[in-house]
């Protein structure tokens, strides 16, 4: 099977929907990450969890996907 995904770049919905396209992959990678690793992590981690070592990891995992939370 074969298909051919056009967008206009000058039409912003295209623009968008054309960046989510091509980040898709990432973020399912890093969902999928998330939902099987990374809880293993903090589930035997013996350091004391605080939330900020749980936002500094979770970032962290974000940049290794190269995921960007804010809106260009």
């Amino acid at each position: 099977m074969r298909a051919i995904l056009k967008f206009n770049l000058d039409n912003e919905d295209d623009r968008i929907a054309h960046k989510q396209c091509m980040e898709a992959a990432d973020m399912a990678q890093f969902i999928w990450e998330l939902k099987v690793n990374f809880w293993r992590k903090w589930k035997h981690d013996e350091t004391d969890f605080t939330l900020e070592n749980y936002r500094e990891d979770l970032n962290d995992l974000l940049n290794e996907f190269k995921i960007d939370c804010v809106d260009d």
